[in-house]
């Protein structure tokens, strides 16, 4: 299986839910045992959290923590594509607002 950086999940969320949560967790479990830095990085970088994931890391294991988190950017990711549709939508029933 191979794992996907968070970035990939809007692209990728025709994807079964446990098959994108576990490539998902595949990549973050890398970065919680090599590049903690990076993790953080990329959290801040796609607004998730930082209070979940904080609580996340809490977690009794690194298989966990990477479980836990990828779930909250699945969700974060799947905000994100509701909230540009929302927009997109309410900008097609308002083409030219005054």
């Amino acid at each position: 299986m191979q794992p996907i950086e968070p970035a990939d999940v809007a692209r990728l969320i025709h994807l079964d839910r446990s098959d994108l949560t576990l490539r998902l967790k595949l990549f973050l479990f890398d970065l919680l045992t090599h590049d903690v830095a990076r993790l953080f990085q990329l959290m801040y970088t796609h607004d998730v959290n930082e209070q979940l994931v904080y609580e996340a890391l809490l977690l009794p294991d690194d298989d966990q923590r990477a479980e836990a988190i990828a779930h909250l950017v699945i969700e974060r990711e799947m905000q994100k594509i509701k909230s540009r549709e929302a927009y997109r939508q309410a900008k097609r029933n308002n083409p030219n607002p005054s």
